[in-house]
């Protein structure tokens, strides 16, 4: 088993052969892809799963998930599809800026609830599903921790 599974710009992917990430300067993101007796530079940012990578001028978006994530992901699938309440909890870090709607509300399948700010970027926390808001845990201006409850949707 793979000790993580990488999904660019949302298709699974496997790195290509011969080639690796090297570090330049981890505090700020530098790094460089070496292969192929060549050296790319690459801008690295993101927390948790979710990074984004800057190469050669594109933003690519990019998942990264252990295998203890894709365990907990295919868990949440699964509770989504047997129709239970949903807890929504944070994927990273960061001060909660907005949260867009409330107890009560009905929202689509990936409706924006929240965004958190994490690293000077702004996240949008998006339904997984159209449901009912049953409860909304934190409020703008809050600080939370990855993992946290955000809230839960019916």
């Amino acid at each position: 088993m793979n000790d993580f599974e990488v999904v660019v710009d949302g298709s699974l992917t496997t790195p290509a052969d011969g080639w690796r990430l090297e570090w330049v300067d981890p505090g700020h993101g530098i790094a460089r892809l070496v292969g192929d007796g060549r050296s790319v530079p690459v801008l690295v940012e993101g927390a948790g799963t979710d990074w984004v990578v800057t190469l050669a001028g594109r933003r690519i978006p990019v998942t990264v998930r252990s295998w203890r994530e894709r365990i907990l992901a295919a868990a949440e699938t699964a509770a989504q599809v047997h129709g239970g309440p949903v807890e929504v909890r944070a994927s990273l870090p960061g001060l909660v800026v907005s949260v867009a709607v409330s107890e009560g509300d009905e929202v689509a399948d990936g409706a924006s609830l929240l965004t958190i700010e994490a690293m000077k970027m702004q996240n949008e926390v998006r339904a997984t599903r159209a449901g009912r808001v049953l409860e909304v845990q934190v409020a703008a201006g809050q600080t939370v921790a990855a993992g946290t409850p955000l809230l839960r949707l019916e």
